[in-house]
């Protein structure tokens, strides 16, 4: 063919070029900024949590001896996690909840949960750096697995840092 026929062609050509290279960086693009919202809810969920858990502990009164501990239990199933945060799995949270009482140097473990956990260095800095001698107070570390729902096997390696959000809340213990 010669003339406008030609041309005509050429152009069809060129727009099926062009969406099948501009086609798979649009997907992607949108995947994107999907997940980065995704993440930012997570984010901003656990972050939630560990300060209403560290709020509510705090208001705690362990008259008679113990009640503290036994509140603490009543945290964790996935139903309390479900009014603070529902957007989030309760299979991906991990909680470390300490009451403490902070000493001339070092704080000392009043309650843990889990039983028999340890305060970790930054921990112990924060409380350290937060409180002074003689003052009781609760800590509350939230950290949250997350799973990409976009080009999980391609990404993560990618995210890294980004899929384990972490946060600790401090509280004064009344």
């Amino acid at each position: 063919m010669s003339g406008r026929g030609a041309r005509r062609l050429d152009r069809r050509g060129s727009a099926a070029v062009e969406f099948a290279l501009l086609t798979p960086v649009i997907i992607l693009m949108i995947a994107g900024v999907a997940e980065f919202g995704r993440i930012y809810v997570v984010f901003s969920a656990v972050n939630k949590i560990a300060a209403q858990y560290a709020i509510s502990w705090a208001d705690c009164s362990d008259s008679p001896a113990g009640t503290c501990s036994t509140e603490m239990s009543l945290y964790t199933p996935s139903y309390a996690l479900g009014n603070i945060a529902p957007q989030i799995k309760a299979s991906g949270l991990t909680l470390q909840m300490f009451q403490v009482t902070m000493g001339a140097t070092s704080p000392t473990v009043v309650y843990a949960y889990p039983t028999g956990s340890s305060l970790s260095t930054a921990q112990t800095n924060l409380i350290k750096a937060t409180f002074s001698n003689g003052q009781s107070a609760v800590l509350v570390t939230a950290t949250y697995a997350h799973s990409l729902a976009f080009f999980p096997k391609s990404t993560t390696a990618l995210l890294g840092g980004l899929l384990t959000p972490s946060y600790s809340a401090v509280q004064l213990k009344s």
